[in-house]
């Protein structure tokens, strides 16, 4: 890469909009699981252990493996914008020997899935990067099912940061209702109901 591209990557990291790929291996960086490991999201989520979740925006999977040990008898999609970040976690997962999972390049505004067939969506720092997050919002609505769980996470030092009342009233515009919060701050996890 030359130097004129890694700086563009530097820019675009740092910035608001679709995270680059060339910068994935931040994601994975250890001092990440200060703020929130793989294993307390999982305990957030509340998954049965037959649950067919979907990530919206998995990255490089950060999380992915933790949930999909949770779900055993049940089913992991990552749905990601970017090939690249598919491709990083597909690697990363196909390591630990894990089949209950399967990975599609989409845009989060039109999800290819069949309408009520998901127990769960959850989305990690990405509701904010999403080109229309309303259109999202409804997208994520359709392919719950009724009382299904939308888990929206939003931290510390994220460029597209949605503070909570802001997320409350999106989300709730489109016609969850919030169950609970856990966290704090600008790190928090909003559970969502359908």
């Amino acid at each position: 890469m030359r130097w004129t591209e890694f700086k563009d990557v530097l820019k675009r990291g740092a910035g608001r909009g679709t995270y680059p790929h060339q910068l994935a291996f931040l994601l994975e960086f250890g001092l990440r699981r200060f703020i929130l490991s793989p294993e307390r999201l999982v305990e957030r989520l509340e998954l049965d252990e037959a649950a067919r979740v979907l990530e919206l925006g998995p990255g490089p999977g950060y999380f992915s493996r933790a949930v999909a040990r949770r779900v055993p008898r049940g089913y992991l999609l990552l749905v990601d914008l970017q090939s690249e970040m598919l491709q990083k976690a597909r690697a990363k997962l196909a390591k630990s020997g894990l089949v209950n999972l399967g990975f599609v390049q989409a845009d989060g505004t039109a999800l290819p899935v069949p309408s009520s067939a998901w127990d769960c969506v959850f989305l990690v720092t990405v509701l904010g990067e999403v080109s229309d997050s309303r259109s999202c919002l409804r997208e994520i609505y359709r392919v719950l099912r009724p009382g299904g769980l939308l888990s929206l996470t939003e931290q510390p030092g994220d460029p597209d940061f949605i503070a909570l009342p802001d997320a409350r009233r999106l989300v709730e515009g489109v016609g969850f209702r919030l169950e609970k919060v856990s966290g704090r701050g600008k790190n928090y996890t909003a559970s969502f109901r359908k």
